[in-house]
């Protein structure tokens, strides 16, 4: 349904790869050796990698791996199993992994750990029915955001200030870089450099738009939504990264109705195929 991060070119894959689904992973259990192994190995034999090392692991292990020392090696298996073809039947191993990445989300990176030196700074707002927190570097530049959505401000502007804080976010970039907003300007209104990043601008008014459009959508279908959303790397001007993740509920019983993730490359050419409004009003 997504496009995940592409570390390699493009592979369209066939049966031919199936057996290498069937290979026994290497006996590695720590994060950066994972890591590693995955980035080693070679495009076409990601994914099955990925699923042996996903096997290899007990829950426990695998709970493990969401602390902030370990937690890039989560989401290193994650983008190689969305790569892998349907032959290879990889749902039982990417639902054991999303219960690992659902206490990462759950778990931010700690003020002066050493995936984000320094000190950080945390900060609540409530919007109307809204409720957004985000983390910040010592620089004031986002980190993390994590938000409760069930009301979209639509129609509103912004402001001098708003438009001010967007161009300077876009000067920490590169050519054809925007001020992208962490969470929609639509759920937040303004909010200033600490909702801002430098974001391609074909990415933010396309794939990331969409995204945008779909959390609004399911809001004013009458549900609510939670977001993390993650930058990455940590304590840049720059991310070269967009994680996110999000849960869809029903007010009246809590009932999750859906949920995603995805990561986006902070670059053109992002995809984003969204949850059409028609098959929201049933869920």
């Amino acid at each position: 349904m997504f496009d995940p991060v592409r570390d390699c070119t493009p592979h369209v894959a066939t049966r031919a790869d199936a057996p290498d689904a069937m290979q026994a992973a290497p006996a590695v259990t720590d994060g950066p050796g994972i890591s590693r192994l995955l980035r080693e190995s070679p495009c076409v034999e990601r994914p099955a990698l990925a699923r042996g090392l996903v096997d290899a692991l007990d829950d426990r292990a695998l709970a493990a791996l969401a602390v902030p020392a370990q937690r890039d090696s989560l989401h290193a298996l994650d983008d190689a199993l969305a790569e892998a073809p349907a032959i290879l039947d990889v749902a039982p191993q990417r639902g054991r992994l999303a219960g690992a990445l659902r206490a990462a989300d759950d778990d931010p990176v700690p003020q002066g750990h050493a995936g984000a030196p320094g000190i950080s700074t945390t900060t609540t707002a409530h919007i109307g029915d809204n409720t957004v927190t985000w983390t910040n570097d010592s620089e004031g530049r986002p980190i993390r955001a994590e938000a409760d959505l069930s009301e979209v401000f639509s129609g509103i502007d912004r402001s001098s200030a708003e438009t001010r804080a967007q161009r300077e976010s876009a000067d920490r970039g590169i050519d054809g870089d925007q001020g992208g907003h962490v969470i929609g300007h639509r759920f937040v209104k303004d909010q200033g450099l600490k909702n801002l990043f430098p974001q391609n601008g074909n990415f933010n008014v396309s794939a990331y738009k969409k995204l945008e459009n779909e959390w609004a959508d399911w809001v004013d279908s009458g549900k609510d939504v939670h977001i993390t959303v993650e930058l990455t790397p940590a304590n840049q001007d720059r991310p070269d990264k967009v994680r996110v993740s999000y849960e869809v509920t029903d007010p009246a019983d809590g009932r999750v109705v859906y949920d995603q993730r995805v990561t986006f490359r902070n670059e053109a050419g992002q995809q984003f195929d969204r949850v059409p409004r028609a098959d929201m009003a049933n869920a």
